[in-house]
């Protein structure tokens, strides 16, 4: 059903929306969704709808994202934030701001920021981002942080909402010491992984926590943007809940009676898959603790095909040229959550792992002569994203990190070139070069967390055997 939804997208965005396959499709999951009672049910039509994006599903999504349980909200707000923004109307701001001000029923913290980062990202009025910013101080703590750390990323990073923040800032009501001192290990953070002047890519890191320090939420995007177009390349979401029993801390508002779960949800190429768990239930998630098993889990691994093209070009001294490209692009994401009581620790993990191969040749065959030239490019690299938390102290310590590793380029050619009576010759090249590691910079208070969650080590003075 997933699947479908994405190829009804597809379909739609060629105009053939109005196929009769496609048709029936929209009916079977806008139907299904209504007629749906079971909770595994309702949420396999809004993966399909949340890949689908279909208009008409709106209304349905809104029903569900403010009088549905925890995940089905959660599941229905994340939808509504991948429509476009000419979608998103007055009407949905209105349902949007009842979840986050919790007008008619309390949410959980999840399905309230995501709400609140839609109305922020698709053109609020200033009254929509007065009534947020007022908010902040009246939030649980870690919410308050989070949703200071969304305005200042805003601002920092210039996204549209920008100019309306600023107009609103000037208020002293809102901007003022109190409600912009707010302390938390939660966060937004976006920036840069490589700009240029006509695209960029763009990395955002999100993560929420609970008010006793265990992760909520964490979610790694990146998107590409050439010109005014842009693509989600993948979106890795790490969710847990219930887990307060643990370490004997007291849950957040509207969160007392949830069960321990934990689970990963991943994007690629703007497709939503089907999210994978990590356990589910107390029994489940004390049987994990107590196999020691930490082995990440794969969200999707597979290979795809990018190009594979083939042409003919008739040359102006009379001879015909051959060319052939193919490209190939190999991917693994996977996940993994620690838990230590015995360190009192807590880490999440995210690799995104891929490799590209892209080959072509060109070829000139004559009666006399046959020339090519043969080239190829080859590449791997992976983005880790690690968060881990030390909750033996309060306030707990949380470090962030995100890493690129070393990634090797190598490119070959074959240049060679036969006469008919048998003499010829062939040039091969070989360029490799190793693009060197980094790590990505977030906010500053990450950095100094980092430095007491991994002190330096003291370098020795010893110059002999004692």
């Amino acid at each position: 059903m997933i699947i479908i939804g994405a190829l009804v997208r597809k379909l739609c965005q060629s105009d053939g929306c109005k196929l009769k396959g496609v048709v029936e499709a929209k009916k079977l999951m806008l139907g299904g969704l209504e007629k749906a009672e079971k909770k595994e049910d309702i949420m396999m039509y809004l993966l399909a709808l949340k890949n689908a994006l279909l208009p008409e599903a709106i209304p349905l999504l809104l029903k569900y994202a403010e009088s549905g349980e925890g995940p089905i909200s959660h599941l229905a707000t994340t939808s509504l934030q991948r429509y476009d923004v000419s979608f998103i109307t007055d009407e949905v701001r209105k349902t949007l701001n009842r979840i986050y001000h919790q007008n008619r029923k309390v949410h959980e913290k999840t399905v309230r920021t995501t709400a609140a980062a839609i109305v922020l990202n698709n053109k609020p009025s200033y009254m929509d981002v007065k009534n947020i910013l007022l908010s902040i101080g009246e939030l649980p703590k870690e919410m308050n942080k989070y949703m200071l750390s969304i305005v200042q990323d805003i601002l920092r990073f210039e996204t549209p909402a920008s100019k309306m923040v600023r107009r609103v800032l000037k208020e002293m009501v809102v901007h003022n010491y109190d409600r912009f001192s707010k302390s938390g290990a939660s966060s937004a953070y976006t920036g840069y992984m490589e700009r240029s002047p006509h695209s960029a890519s763009t990395y955002g890191l999100d993560i929420l926590y609970s008010g006793s320090g265990i992760l909520r939420r964490s979610n790694l995007n990146i998107v590409q943007h050439i010109g005014k177009a842009q693509l989600h390349g993948s979106q890795v979401v790490i969710e847990a809940q219930g887990l307060e029993g643990l370490i004997a801390a007291t849950p957040d508002e509207g969160e007392e009676n949830l069960d321990s779960y934990a689970g990963l949800s991943a994007i690629l190429f703007d497709v939503q898959l089907r999210p994978v768990t990590f356990f589910n239930g107390y029994s489940d998630l004390m049987s994990k603790m107590l196999s020691a098993s930490s082995d990440p889990v794969s969200v999707v691994k597979g290979l795809i095909l990018l190009i594979d093209h083939s042409q003919e070009l008739q040359l102006q001294s009379g001879l015909k040229a051959n060319i052939e490209v193919q490209g190939a692009l190999a991917i693994d994401i996977s996940g993994a959550m620690e838990f230590s009581l015995w360190y009192r620790e807590s880490k999440t993990r995210v690799n995104n792992r891929l490799a590209v191969v892209v080959s072509g040749d060109i070829t000139v065959d004559s009666s006399f002569v046959k020339a090519g030239l043969e080239i190829s490019a080859e590449t791997e690299g992976s983005l880790e994203f690690i968060s881990t938390v030390q909750f033996s102290q309060y306030p707990f310590l949380v470090c962030l990190q995100m890493d690129k590793a070393a990634a090797p380029f190598r490119q070959f050619e074959t240049k060679y070139e036969r006469l008919s009576t048998g003499r010829g010759y062939v040039l091969r090249k070989r360029k490799e070069r190793l693009i060197v590691g980094s790590e990505f910079p977030l906010h500053q208070e990450n950095s100094e967390m980092c430095k007491v969650v991994f002190p330096p080590q003291p370098e020795s003075t010893s110059s002999g055997w004692f």
